[in-house]
């Protein structure tokens, strides 16, 4: 353990000494990196407080190198280490204040690569405070992990030659180091005094399942190939695309066998025993009042919004029934977990038929997105009762089932004007979102105060397809086309959008 205790230290040794020289921003300038694209003119004001920013983070750095030089001797080092605690919760304060002045897409870069470093040194100081004194415990891992990953989700892991990459390996080291310390723990921990978790997640449906109809359930296919799929796409279809579901799409994907997401332990293992942060949606639908955004540990996300007996169990709890259900729904959802913790990346593999030459929007061309070059990736990770409301996206998209079933309901691109699309709602363009609330609709939800009743009438006639996924089907939600997604159960999903 010492050694690979010694490879932390000098991971962060070598951090600290790169902050302590990295030119972050300077007067006039926009951003320091070659590889983001060109900042709005800033004032220089602006600039200025960057810059003294920079300064300030350049000597928290200095200072922390110093604790370090002086940690075998465990001497009076001259530093006020309250002062520099301070001055990196400043740094950090100062940081988050100029995250919320800039719409995300317009804020200079600098500020978040100096947000990433100042993490990465909270982190640092952290760990000597706890090298010094010989206590490495789940505490300091929790805190460690924590200013690491606000910096991956709120800042993107910028930077260079550190963020993302730097912590990426940071995090890989530091889990070794936890795990090694964990198993030399374990060896003298009597049995009993050991967590005992489920196996896998329960495959219970607590709210039912809708009954579908035999005239508007998605076709079910397998053993195409991507010329088969594309023929599909482009020739058989005539600018009448359907949602179809393949069944055998993701059979050799690891996260179904030897990886098994359905396995809590697995993935609390892939997450550094869940101490990885998670943003988790808290609401029934992120257009319902009330609706909001936390980030918490993956462990805290298992045992408050999945099942609260996987960490705390339930003494009689020998049924579905018997176990305790979350009082308020959390759902994490449009996430690109794989990019935070490429660990998980490796269970899952890109479908072939995402590299399928694929028509436009059959409607609306000024709907059409910028072509991708790769498939962007998102999990979607909730219990029984999550939802996606019904809206559009600018991409074709795979929604491929992992974990317990969903029913989705889908509707044609031409029937846009009858489904109510939103406007612009404090700022935002809401019109990929419909007004409609399927479930309210169809009686599985309660609102009073819409008259749904005669919103009932006036869809009568609309067309639509549905389903209910599976672990092991994937949906093929054309581009354009509005779906309404329901977790009928506990579910993990990862979607792949392309065009």
């Amino acid at each position: 353990m010492s050694s690979l205790r010694d490879q932390v230290l000098s991971q962060y040794r070598n951090a600290a000494a790169t902050v302590a020289t990295s030119q972050h921003a300077s007067p006039g300038s926009q951003t320091t990196t070659t590889n983001t694209p060109p900042e709005p003119s800033q004032p220089t004001g602006t600039d200025l407080k960057a810059l003294a920013m920079q300064q300030l983070l350049q000597r928290q750095a200095q200072l922390l190198i110093k604790l370090h030089e002086f940690l075998p001797q465990n001497a009076d080092t001259g530093v006020d280490e309250d002062l520099l605690q301070t001055r990196l919760d400043d740094l950090a304060s100062v940081c988050m204040t100029a995250f919320y002045a800039y719409r995300f897409d317009l804020l200079p870069y600098y500020w978040r690569w100096i947000y990433t470093d100042t993490l990465i040194l909270m982190s640092y100081h952290a760990i000597l405070k706890a090298a010094r004194e010989d206590s490495f415990d789940e505490n300091l891992m929790d805190r460690v992990v924590e200013s690491l990953d606000r910096a991956l989700i709120v800042a993107g892991g910028a930077g260079k030659p550190l963020g993302k990459q730097w912590i990426e390996k940071t995090l890989e080291l530091l889990s070794r180091f936890w795990e090694e310390a964990e198993t030399s723990e374990e060896e003298t921990q009597r049995p009993q005094k050991r967590i005992k978790r489920d196996t896998t997640f329960s495959t219970h449906e607590p709210f039912g399942r809708p009954n579908l109809s035999a005239e508007r359930t998605c076709p079910r296919y397998e053993n195409w190939t991507l010329e088969r799929f594309e023929k599909y796409m482009n020739e058989e279809s005539q600018g009448k695309l359907l949602p179809i579901v393949f069944t055998d799409l993701t059979k050799e994907w690891p996260a179904f066998s030897d990886m098994p997401w359905n396995s809590p332990e697995y993935l609390l293992s892939r997450t550094f025993g869940g101490r990885r942060l998670v943003p988790v949606e808290i609401g029934r639908s992120y257009v319902d009042e009330g609706w909001s955004q936390e980030l918490i540990q993956f462990k805290h996300f298992l045992a408050k919004y999945i099942d609260p007996s996987i960490t705390t169990p339930t003494p009689n709890a020998t049924t579905p029934t018997q176990k305790l259900q979350p009082e308020k729904v959390g759902y994490l959802a449009q996430h690109n977990l794989f990019q935070q913790i490429p660990s998980l990346r490796n269970d899952i593999q890109v479908p072939d038929f995402c590299w399928a030459d694929v028509p436009p929007h059959p409607t609306d061309s000024t709907k059409n997105q910028t072509p991708v070059h790769v498939p962007q990736l998102n999990a979607w990770f909730g219990p029984a009762k999550t939802i996606t409301p019904l809206h559009t996206d600018g991409y074709h998209n795979l929604l491929c089932q992992v974990v317990g079933t969903k029913y989705v309901r889908l509707y044609s691109p031409e029937e846009t004007g009858r489904l109510r699309p939103r406007g612009m709602e404090h700022g935002v363009d809401m019109s990929n979102t419909s007004e409609l609330d399927v479930g309210v609709l169809e009686g599985w939800d309660e609102d009073g105060v819409n008259d749904w009743e005669s919103i009932r009438k006036e869809l009568k006639d609309v067309p639509y397809w549905e389903t209910i996924l599976n672990p092991g089907d994937t949906l093929v939600i054309p581009i354009g086309w509005w779906h309404y997604v329901r977790s009928l159960s506990i579910s993990f999903s990862v979607s792949f959008w392309w065009n």
